[in-house]
């Protein structure tokens, strides 16, 4: 009786076969990298929230303080600037958007490079920091100030910004929330679209006076608005802006507010 001969295994299948294995641990060591860094830039921004030392004040969602006995409430200090300070010195403040993850030490640093690619404590994390623009005044105090911070997948930094495409969302979260070293100051949404990276928007260096350069800036703003908020923007108001990017990386993501206090 004849032996019937083994079929061997082509060599191109057995190399195909270990390029897919090698493709798979491949691609598994990379997504555990991704989540192993997502999780130290979360960490770390959990255990800052330790130097919010209070909760915001009672009108968090849009009541405009009035009297001064009002206006002393929400000027009163809930941060702890000094602990923060000595920690990183770039520290300027703080930012909330009540009932969403955004709650994040704001930096101020000397480009704006250093902190799209590293966390408060200077760890180099994809996740990196929220910052203001370089050429804007730390103290907030310009017409125009410009606030950047990542998309994360995992919804972190400014990731949760693109809620805003939607008109009902802005309705549960209407203002956002900057803490600096004189108190606390309110922030309402007026404005929510996507534009391109180098558009009109992020123009910055208005006089400090409202003029009509001015007025006509932040009617284009509002105008720009994915959809009507109700909130009227005028010349006499200095107005934030939160960018952060998109799917296209041309474009951006942008929420304007105006500060009521």
């Amino acid at each position: 009786m004849r032996r019937k001969k083994k079929r061997r295994v082509p060599v191109v299948l057995i190399a195909a076969l270990v390029l897919c294995l090698g493709m798979v641990i491949y691609c598994g060591s990379q997504l555990a990298g991704i989540f192993l860094e997502y999780k130290e830039g979360t960490d770390e921004y959990d255990e800052l929230k330790k130097y919010v030392e209070k909760e915001l004040p009672e009108d968090a969602y849009g009541e405009e303080a009035s009297g001064e006995e009002e206006e002393e409430e929400v000027r009163e200090q809930r941060i702890a600037f000094e602990e923060l300070k000595a920690l990183n010195e770039d520290v300027i403040g703080w930012i909330e958007i009540p009932d969403t993850e955004i709650s994040y030490p704001l930096m101020h640093g000397e480009d704006d490079q250093y902190y799209l690619k590293h966390t408060f404590s200077g760890n180099k994390n994809s996740a990196g920091s929220i910052f203001i623009e370089t050429l804007n005044k730390p103290d907030f105090s310009e017409r125009h100030t410009i606030i950047y911070g990542h998309n994360m997948k995992n919804g972190s930094m400014f990731g949760g910004l693109k809620e805003y495409r939607n008109a009902s969302y802005l309705v549960d979260h209407p203002m956002v929330y900057i803490d600096l070293e004189d108190g606390t100051h309110a922030y309402e949404i007026f404005s929510c679209y996507e534009t391109p990276a180098n558009s009109n928007t992020y123009t910055i260096g208005f006089a400090s006076k409202p003029d009509a350069r001015y007025e006509q800036f932040v009617q284009t703003l509002k105008n720009s608005s994915a959809y009507d908020t109700g909130i009227d923007v005028s010349k006499n108001d200095r107005v934030i802006t939160l960018s952060t990017c998109t799917k296209r990386s041309e474009n951006r993501f942008v929420v304007h507010a105006k500060r009521i206090y």
